[in-house]
Parts: C-alpha cells; structure tokens; sequence
C-alpha cells in the first residue's frame, strides 16, 4: 500500500489554532507485509537515527492496527519517503499520525473515511488547523467541540499560491507556542 499526506501551514492570519492549508509537498509511506519487521527512510530525517526508527509513526500505527485486527500481530517492512522538513512548521507530525492510522485501516482491511481518521489523529494532535489540511486537503476552519472535530473546506482561486520560507533551525511547536503573546479577551 502506498499512503500520502501533504504538508500543511497552520495558525494562518487571525484564525490562530483554526486556519490551516495543505501544501503540495508530500510525504509517502510504502508498506508491505514482511517476515520481519524493517524500516527505511529517504529524505527529510534519513541521517538522524531517532527519525530512522520513526517510533512516532510505529507506536501510532501498531496501537490502531492491533485493535482493527482483534489482536493479530503482522509485521510490515515499511519505507518512507520524507518530503516535509521536520519541526519547520509544516506539519510534519500531523502528517506522521494521519499517516499512521490511515494505513493501520487498510493494513487491518477495516473501511474508514476522512472524517474518522482525522477524528482519530486529535487523540494525537489537539489542534485542528494542523490535521484538518492534511486530512482533508485544501484550505480550511476547523474546531474542536466535544472531542470532535468540526471542518468546511474552502476552495482558493487557482491564482493564489503559497510562499515557504523554510527555517534552517528546528523548533518544536511548543516552543513556538510561547513566542507570542497571550491574548486577554
């Protein structure tokens, strides 16, 4: 199986934890069952032992397969190609769990939509400019509102085109996070 998920650029303008794009720059994830369990990376993270291991995308998609199968234990040989730089902003964690549970419901052959993957991935990322994009792609407002979330895509005219700058230092979102002020309302 072949999956794939797009980049995303969240917090956009006033819409704070609510505007999020998808941006055409893709991460995929080839999985094949295996007699043993193996693991490559290309690209973004493949000179970094920690994203070698890639236990984010691997602990997600075991605990989501194990319960979708009834317990059965496969193994998979897994080869991911990154495209999305890590900790830049765009998304790459979203993209790891939305990628990790989607291939868990095929691995299990057990069917799913957008909806409940992306209402899977907030167990895992509580804001939903992030997962919305990369699950639904496009352009969209999306809130959280009683452990679920609740999205409208918008089309953008074709003549609007995104701009990355891409940081050459990493910084987690957490961080990030406490750049800006707080807002007292």
């Amino acid at each position: 199986m072949l999956v794939t998920v797009p980049a995303t650029s969240a917090n956009l303008g006033p819409g704070f934890d609510t505007l999020g794009l998808a941006i055409n720059l893709r991460n995929e994830v080839r999985i094949k069952p295996s007699r043993f369990l193996s693991v490559s990376v290309k690209g973004e993270g493949s000179n970094n032992p920690k994203i070698k291991r890639n236990a984010m995308f691997l602990n997600i998609f075991n605990e989501h397969y194990k319960r979708l199968s009834g317990g059965k234990y496969n193994t998979f040989r897994f080869e991911f190609i990154n495209r999305i730089p890590i900790s830049r902003g765009l998304g790459s964690s979203s993209a790891v769990i939305v990628s990790a549970i989607t291939a868990a419901h095929v691995a299990a052959g057990v069917e799913y939509n957008k909806r409940k993957i992306l209402n899977l991935a907030l167990n895992y990322e509580p804001h939903p400019d992030n997962i919305t994009p990369a699950v639904m792609g496009g352009f969209n407002a999306a809130c959280v509102h009683n452990n679920r979330v609740y999205s409208k895509k918008h089309r953008l005219p074709n003549y609007l085109k995104a701009v990355l700058t891409i940081p050459n230092k990493t910084i987690s979102t957490s961080k990030s996070r406490n750049v800006s002020p707080e807002l007292h309302i």
